[in-house]
């Protein structure tokens, strides 16, 4: 991102949170201004309700992912170690699992910003200790986090859209109560009420939405390189620990999903987690350990290192393998 996008970046940042205290400012203005009227806090509550409803949360981690104890998973946390410090990425201080999710990825949690690293099991499962390491630094490298203010803003305006722009589709409860209405009080009914209330509502909704929205994309867009792809670091870091040629098969792996049907259907079949890995780096060529040709990568991640690391997941492994039939 060049200095110009940056700036401008942080200027509708900072813009977006303005709007967001202003609501809760101005709803404790007119509750302190005129206490003993109801009316008073009735618009005071709901400004104050709006604005924390606005305001930014920080980013946590999936609902599915477990946070491994360190003491349980030492090689484990030992190689994201070394790889974080190899392709110079703070190392994570914790590493979670997802059962069913194929993507690793690196992200920071909570107010602190606290490094996580996220592995996702159905892909780590058939990677051999070379695929590992050049997936880990892939991982490290592809950075998608905006940093709190930036990330803040981009949660402030999803909230927005979606709480303004998501009564488009079709209204059943409104139109069960028009028609036990009419029911109930036959030609006394009023015609069109509640019709019309709605359709005003989404008109509304759309009209304070499509700000939400024009905000998003241009922050979106601010905060994407001048060539508009990821923001994603060169191939320097990546030097020493990965080859180009290895990222790129490993990308395709992923993308394509060749191992993700073998796996399942030796799931299916109840083969056990050794005979699931066994099977699959045989038939997969580029994933065997021969594949190894950089000297550091071989220091990151050993065979025998790789296979301990088995042992650590060995139960998550289990408890993720009877789940692989649902993904898709």
């Amino acid at each position: 991102m060049d200095a110009l996008k940056k700036i401008t970046a942080v200027f509708v940042s900072l813009v977006v949170h303005g709007i967001t205290l202003m609501f809760i400012v101005l709803g404790a203005s007119i509750i302190y201004r005129s206490p003993g009227f109801l009316l008073a806090w009735a618009v005071g509550g709901l400004l104050i309700a709006i604005g924390a409803l606005l305001f930014p949360r920080p980013r946590r981690l999936p609902a599915d992912a477990e946070v491994l104890a360190r003491s349980s998973a030492p090689e484990l946390y030992g190689v994201a170690r070394r790889v974080a410090e190899a392709v110079r990425a703070r190392p994570p201080a914790a590493v979670a699992v997802r059962d069913l999710e194929v993507a690793s990825e690196y992200v920071r949690v909570g107010w602190r910003l606290r490094p996580v690293l996220v592995v996702g099991l159905p892909l780590w499962l058939v990677l051999s200790a070379r695929q590992r390491v050049v997936l880990l630094a892939r991982t490290y490298t592809k950075k998608d986090d905006h940093g709190l203010l930036m990330s803040g803003a981009l949660w402030t305006l999803a909230q927005w859209r979606e709480s303004l722009m998501s009564g488009g589709g079709p209204l059943e409860l409104r139109e069960e109560a028009h028609n036990r209405l009419v029911i109930s009080l036959g030609a006394e009914a009023p015609r069109g009420s509640y019709q019309a209330a709605g359709t005003l509502g989404r008109v509304v909704g759309y009209v304070l939405g499509w700000p939400a929205l024009l905000l998003e994309r241009a922050l979106l867009w601010l905060a994407r390189p001048g060539d508009g792809r990821d923001v994603q670091a060169g191939p320097a870091p990546l030097e020493g620990v990965a080859t180009e040629a290895e990222a790129a098969r490993l990308t395709e792996l992923i993308e394509g999903r060749r191992f993700l049907a073998p796996v399942q259907a030796a799931a299916l079949r109840g083969a056990t987690i050794s005979e699931i890995r066994e099977s699959t780096l045989a038939r997969a060529g580029d994933l065997d350990e021969r594949a190894a040709t950089a000297r550091q990568g071989e220091r990151l991640l050993d065979p025998a290192s790789s296979a301990a690391i088995d042992e650590e997941l060995s139960a998550h492994y289990a408890r993720a393998v009877r789940g692989f039939g649902l993904i898709s």
